[in-house]
């Protein structure tokens, strides 16, 4: 039998969950970008409304990440409205959300409140309209959610890009270095004796 010791492992793991939202989004964005270039659109809007929503989620986790780190009690249970006020105040940045990129992660964020409270609703249409004989035959009106239009390829790439926009502006903001931000982790093992053997003998 080989020698047994005895040992205290100590290690501590620092999780940032924004790297894997943000990394979600990058991935849904480069699948909709290799449809677009192959021509292939099959069930591509429902790719975007993955990374519309990871964009979301990730927004969200930016703002948990810097109000930890730089607001002390942070609440992340609080709303989202209030996160972004309490950590733009702590970063001393008031953003322009009519403007891009702050504009895109907004429009993003509100789809999200729509995917997290679906609600049903009904569009009806009801004008007078003159059109050439048979032209109206079979014809349908998009009457649809003005959301819908969100989640075409073109908004959804244009907030990823401004996600990663947003991101670099708070970090700089911050006054913390990438470092910070990323997974680590750190610990080690001590030897406390070996174990007697004879004594862990059963007899």
């Amino acid at each position: 039998m080989g020698r047994r010791i005895k040992a205290r492992v100590q290690q501590t793991n620092h999780v940032h969950i924004h790297n894997d939202l943000d990394g979600a989004a990058h991935y849904l964005q480069t699948i909709i970008r290799g449809k677009l270039d192959s021509g292939t659109k099959d069930a591509i809007y429902f790719d975007c409304m993955a990374c519309a929503t990871m964009i979301a989620f990730a927004f969200e986790a930016y703002l948990n990440f810097f109000g930890a780190k730089l607001i002390d009690p942070w609440n992340e249970r609080q709303r989202v409205n209030a996160k972004i006020k309490q950590v733009f105040g702590a970063l001393e940045f008031s953003p322009d959300w009519q403007s891009r990129p702050f504009k895109g992660v907004q429009a993003m964020k509100e789809l999200r409140d729509i995917f997290a409270h679906g609600k049903p609703a009904t569009f009806e249409m009801d004008e007078v309209v003159e059109a050439e004989a048979g032209e109206l035959d079979g014809k349908r009106y998009n009457l649809g959610p003005a959301w819908e239009t969100l989640c075409m390829p073109v908004h959804v790439l244009d907030a990823y890009e401004d996600l990663v926009a947003v991101w670099k502006i708070m970090l700089a903001r911050s006054g913390m270095a990438e470092f910070d931000a990323m997974d680590h982790g750190e610990g080690g093992v001590t030897y406390l004796g070996d174990v007697d053997q004879a004594s862990n003998t059963d007899g």
